[in-house]
C-alpha cells in the first residue's frame, strides 16, 4: 500500500514533523514560570537584604547616644533607613519605622516603655522596620499574595 493510500490517522501517528513544537508547548510555559519565579525570588531576596542593612545601620546610630549637630537620634535613625530603603519606594513600597525605648531588658514588652524614642544611656531599644511593597512579578498574585512584607525587629543597648 502507498503512503497516499494509508489512512488518515496512521500517516500522523507516524509522522514526527512538528513534535518538537508541540514539546515547547508543552514545556514553554512551565520554563517562563519557572524563570518569572526566579527572579521574583532573587529580587525579594535583595529587599530582604536592604531592610536587614537599614535596620543594622539605624541600630548603630541610636547606640550611640551621640546627639547630632542637627534634629535628633531618632530623626538620624529615621533618615538613614529613608535613604537606604528609599529606592523601593519609586516601585510602591511604603515603609514603617517603629522605635521603643526600655529601661532594661527585663522590660521589654511591658507597658514601662517609651515610644518612638531612642533612649538614653544603658537603654534598650527595639528598631521595628517593616517595608510593604507588591510583587516584582504577577507569579504571587497567582496564589493570593497581593503585598510582600519585609520586617525587622532590632533591639540594642545603648552605650552606659
Amino acid at each position: 500500500m502507498s503512503a497516499a493510500r494509508r489512512p488518515f490517522w496512521r500517516r500522523c501517528v507516524r509522522d514526527d514533523s512538528g513534535l518538537s513544537t508541540i514539546e515547547f508547548a508543552i514545556i514553554g510555559p512551565l520554563s517562563f514560570i519557572l524563570v518569572l519565579m526566579t527572579m521574583e525570588l532573587a529580587l525579594d531576596m535583595c529587599v530582604d537584604a536592604t531592610v536587614q542593612i537599614a535596620a543594622q545601620q539605624a541600630s548603630r546610630t541610636g547606640l550611640t547616644t551621640v546627639n547630632p549637630t542637627t534634629g535628633t537620634r531618632s530623626d538620624q535613625a529615621k533618615a538613614i533607613i529613608n535613604t537606604i530603603l528609599g529606592g523601593w519606594t519609586n516601585i510602591g513600597a511604603t515603609i514603617a519605622i517603629d522605635t521603643v525605648s526600655y529601661g532594661a531588658y527585663g522590660a521589654i514588652g511591658t507597658s514601662s516603655s517609651t515610644d518612638g524614642s531612642l533612649g538614653g544611656f544603658g537603654d534598650v531599644v527595639s528598631y521595628n522596620i517593616t517595608l510593604t511593597m507588591p510583587p516584582f512579578t504577577g507569579i504571587p498574585k497567582l496564589v493570593g499574595i497581593n503585598q510582600l512584607v519585609f520586617q525587622r525587629n532590632y533591639i540594642v543597648q545603648n552605650e552606659k
